[in-house]
């Protein structure tokens, strides 16, 4: 069996298996855009996990509508370089905060660095296989026989042998393909594979724009039901400006709530902020789905009782089990650490908005 190349990691988009670096230099780049004019606000800046899409659209709705300017807070927002380097330069204290994927920060905080998860955004994991209509493939065991495709050190990739394991899946009548980034779907529109390995928002906005016909197997509802995208802080921050984290996570919280209710104007501040994310119709398409994914993603009976941003402890624990277990932590944190309940519960949708939300998001509900 052919094994993923390692040689595409930096180019990743995000990582659960990404080892924190030592300290070194880093050249911030300059934030994407700063939020309008708030008298005698605080500056505090924020970075992305990676290339602004639709997915994080509720941010700059969060800019947009003033959610956080009315707390007294001026958010810069910078693009990421994967989940590991977000996480990573939050703890080094290069940013106030970040978006990253809880196993990224959780490998981050087991490497000595001072992280914890303050609002959970992807209450269901994206982390999915994507296969050809073709190709026959509905289910997990349908991959035996087949071609898989995997960028290297993709959290999709590195959850791939777990999510074989737990579905009973025989690794050797898989065979594996190793793609750089950015070509999966093409190769997989090309049958140069029958599947690939990758996150919903990913895969699906492309193929979904080009009337590709394709599957969607969701790790989490084949027995690999784990935490995603958050949002981390360093807990000094917390305990030294614990007014700040309160109306940073308020402000994205309703930035969050108004994208689920409000996609399309959620859309038009976005893609006022980031142009090239709708040039064409088929790129305002593609950040439509990805902006819609994220709804889907954050859809979940804990977010409708207790509030967006809530964190499950023995999801957390769950998470945590699976984390250590392929990244084989040299120190697993102990899960009352890596996060907080703290700040989030405030901002809910009525029951008459999330029925709409889940209207909006049937297509993309897992």
């Amino acid at each position: 069996m052919n094994t993923f190349d390692i040689a595409a990691e930096q180019l990743s988009r995000r990582s659960l298996l990404r080892r924190v670096s030592t300290a070194t230099a880093f050249a911030v780049a300059q934030p994407i855009l700063v939020s309008f004019d708030a008298q005698a606000a605080e500056t505090i800046n924020l970075t992305l996990p990676w290339i602004p899409e639709g997915e994080v659209a509720f941010m700059y709705a969060a800019q947009k509508e003033g959610f956080w300017s009315k707390r007294g807070l001026d958010v810069s927002i910078t693009r990421g370089f994967g989940s590991g380097e977000a996480a990573k330069n939050v703890g080094l204290g290069k940013y106030n905060y970040g978006q990253a994927d809880i196993g990224a920060m959780i490998n981050a905080k087991s490497a000595g660095l001072p992280l914890v998860s303050i609002a959970m955004v992807s209450q269901r994991s994206p982390v999915c296989v994507i296969a050809s209509k073709k190709s026959g493939i509905v289910k997990p065991k349908d991959l035996e026989g087949k071609r898989l495709g995997g960028t290297s050190a993709s959290a999709a990739n590195n959850l791939w042998p777990a999510f074989a394991k737990i579905n009973d899946i025989d690794l050797s009548k898989v065979r594996t393909v190793s793609l750089q980034p950015g070509v999966d779907m093409q190769a997989l529109i090309n049958n140069e594979v029958d599947a690939v390995a990758t996150l919903s928002q990913s895969g699906v906005p492309y193929l979904k724009a080009d009337n590709v016909p394709f599957e969607t197997i969701f790790f989490a509802k084949y027995g690999m039901d784990i935490y995603s995208l958050t949002f981390v802080t360093q807990p000094e921050t917390i305990k030294n400006s614990s007014k700040q984290v309160a109306a940073f996570v308020d402000g994205v919280m309703e930035g969050l709530r108004f994208s689920y209710v409000n996609p399309d104007k959620a859309l038009e501040h976005f893609i006022s902020a980031v142009p090239e994310s709708g040039k064409t119709e088929r790129d305002r398409g593609i950040t439509r789905h990805s902006l819609l994914i994220n709804t889907a993603s954050g859809l979940t009976d804990d977010a409708k009782t207790h509030g967006l941003g809530w964190h499950s402890q023995a999801k957390l624990e769950e998470t945590l089990r699976i984390v250590n277990t392929f990244l084989r932590l040299p120190t697993p944190p102990v899960v009352s650490s890596i996060y907080t309940n703290d700040f989030v519960g405030n901002v809910k949708l009525t029951d008459d908005e999330w029925t709409r939300a889940e209207a909006m998001a049937k297509e993309y509900l897992f």
